[in-house]
């Protein structure tokens, strides 16, 4: 990875300011290892994540929206990082924040991300930054508070003094995979200008692969290929494909829903360490599926019947139907 220095108050974009003693300065600290300019963990390749390999569209930088922070400053709100000029402030923490702050990034369907660029303020610069990717779980909705997030590990940002320098941080991350992305901001260093603790970001870009086979499963699914603004607007879209999901599972509506319930319960208990609990609810799912799959086939052998004027034969799928959905809602009842 590698670093930059941006002068000025509001510099996104240009050449490098050449403020020589600050510069030199800034170099020192580098060539000595003042501060790690890498994740500190690994970092995986995964494959299939660029074009021409699993269906992706690449080269390119990937919009999203900040569907979380814990505080932002009345005049540098988060939003101000979705489409930022070179005149834009940011983001910025409010005064006297609890530390860490986290700002998490939501992408319209799943993506592959290759480069992270983060160019800190020139005055409320984090001391530290932590980055963790997101994944939607099957039967969840598209919410960042029902994604599990795997930490990937941290960078370091210098302690640019009294100089009106940002400096920005380019992570490679190497085509991970993940609907969300999650930056955790440590404490500020300290600064003449920020007599309140805050801290801030400039500008966050991400580049990478749009990975279509795996946005047209979550689809089919009823998960994403979502417009996350809508979420975040309020907008309920788990109904609209609920009969998507259905047909993708060979489930009716009813048993989807249940399933959804379950496995919801589950990671609860999971993220509880409930793990009693997890193995009951691992139970119950699979036998949800196994009513859900044994009523959609139901259904379907009493509409054959009917058509063929079998009706003796209709009748008893009526029964084991009823029983069926009954069997469903003793197992949603019983949790």
């Amino acid at each position: 990875s590698c670093v930059n220095f941006w002068g000025g108050p509001r510099g996104l974009a240009g050449p490098p300011v050449c403020l020589e003693g600050a510069l030199e300065r800034f170099r020192g600290r580098i060539r000595s290892g003042v501060g790690s300019r890498r994740l500190v963990s690994e970092r995986p390749r995964l494959a299939g994540s660029r074009a021409g390999v699993g269906g992706g569209v690449s080269g390119m930088r990937l919009p999203f929206t900040v569907v979380h922070r814990d505080s932002e400053a009345k005049e540098s709100p988060a939003s101000n990082l979705h489409n930022p000029t070179v005149h834009s402030p940011g983001w910025a923490s409010a005064p006297f924040p609890l530390f860490p702050q986290e700002l998490t990034l939501a992408f319209t369907g799943a993506v592959c991300i290759d480069t992270l660029r983060v160019l800190a303020h020139e005055h409320f610069v984090p001391s530290k930054l932590h980055v963790s990717v997101g994944q939607v779980p099957k039967y969840s909705r598209p919410d960042h508070r029902a994604a599990k997030f795997k930490y990937l590990g941290f960078v370091r940002f210098a302690n640019n003094g009294e100089w009106k320098l940002r400096e920005q941080q380019t992570i490679e991350l190497k085509g991970v995979s993940c609907s969300f992305l999650r930056l955790s901001v440590e404490k500020p260093h300290s600064h003449g200008k920020n007599l309140c603790g805050q801290v801030g970001i400039v500008d966050v870009s991400v580049e990478g692969n749009v990975d279509l086979d795996e946005s047209t499963k979550l689809l089919k699914a009823g998960q994403q290929g979502l417009d996350f603004q809508m979420l975040t607007q309020g907008i309920d879209l788990e109904g609209d494909f609920l009969h998507a999901e259905a047909q993708a599972e060979g489930m009716p509506a009813d048993a989807v829903r249940a399933a959804r319930r379950v496995a919801a319960l589950r990671r609860d208990a999971e993220w509880g360490e409930d793990y009693d609990l997890a193995e009951r609810l691992a139970g119950v799912a699979r036998e949800v599926g196994e009513c859900g799959r044994g009523l959609e086939e139901a259904e379907a052998l009493k509409r054959d019947a009917v058509a063929a004027e079998d009706y003796a034969e209709a009748k008893r799928l009526k029964g084991r139907a009823d029983a069926l959905r009954g069997r469903l809602r003793e197992l949603v009842d019983g949790l």
